[in-house]
């Protein structure tokens, strides 16, 4: 209730004599609670970028920053320090974040095909 009275009073335009601009919050601010109906779990295709076209299941949710980590996707090397004497150093491969807007859910990969018999 105090995050939706904060973004109605962001909105309204604000200018005094000595500050004429107007102010506006930050995009990310104001769409905290995106509506989207993924949830961990599901299938979802990739509609835009380097992986387009690809499947995965989502294997984490991040609703405040707007991105999901889909299994498969947007993978990325990381490489690690030694951090203890005699260890070697290592280059990981692990999913990075993808903007929600970037997949789509994909109903064919969950819902089963069903076979009409005539």
């Amino acid at each position: 209730m105090l995050r939706l009275l904060i973004c109605a009073l962001c909105t309204i335009a604000t200018a005094s004599a000595f500050n004429l601009a107007v102010y506006s919050p930050p995009r990310s601010f104001c769409n905290v609670c995106m509506a989207t109906g993924l949830k961990t779990g599901d299938m979802v295709t990739v509609i835009s970028g380097a992986d387009k076209g690809s499947v995965g299941k989502i294997l984490s949710l991040d609703r405040k920053a707007g991105k999901v980590i889909v299994e498969g996707v947007n993978i990325r090397s990381k490489h690690v320090k030694p951090r203890k004497e005699g260890e070697t150093g290592q280059i990981l491969k692990r999913e990075m974040p993808v903007h929600i807007s970037n997949v789509a859910f994909d109903s064919e990969a969950t819902d089963p095909v069903v076979e009409v018999n005539e």
